[in-house]
């Protein structure tokens, strides 16, 4: 029977050789656009964007941040137009609700990430006008 201690360091291994191998792919993907291309493909075909949650529960301003415009643009593609229409919703993104009638994916999908664009950058502002101490010491409050 495995110790805890030896649990906690098994674990630290598997990330430790996760993130290489990631490191890895991003090195060659970044040095080769054709294979960056395929690399996107894969983590959308992987499912492994899915940490960044499912449907209308989708981080997109993190996945944004995360993945790129590219990125969050690939991973809504997957997405039906209910599920598009539902996530603006949820964001609160078309509060007019100019999209009601609308049948494109490219249209939600558009303004999704115009809407994760507007989020990312108030976050961005928002953590550039913290006072560097209370930042440092905000993962307490």
């Amino acid at each position: 029977m495995e110790t805890r201690d030896t649990q906690r360091m098994t674990q630290t291994t598997q990330m430790t050789q996760i993130t290489e191998t990631f490191h890895q792919i991003a090195t060659m993907a970044l040095a080769n656009p054709q294979l960056a291309q395929q690399v996107r493909d894969a983590l959308i075909e992987s499912g492994i964007l899915g940490v960044f949650g499912v449907g209308a529960a989708t981080d997109v301003v993190d996945l944004l941040d995360t993945a790129g415009e590219q990125g969050l643009r690939a991973y809504l593609r997957q997405m039906s137009l209910a599920q598009l229409r539902e996530l603006t919703q949820a964001r609160g993104y078309d509060p007019e609700k100019t999209s009601a009638r609308w049948r494109s994916a490219n249209k939600f999908i558009d303004l999704i990430v115009a809407g994760a664009q507007k989020e990312l950058e108030e976050d961005v502002a928002a953590a550039a006008n913290q006072p560097a101490a209370l930042a440092a010491a905000s993962w307490m409050l």
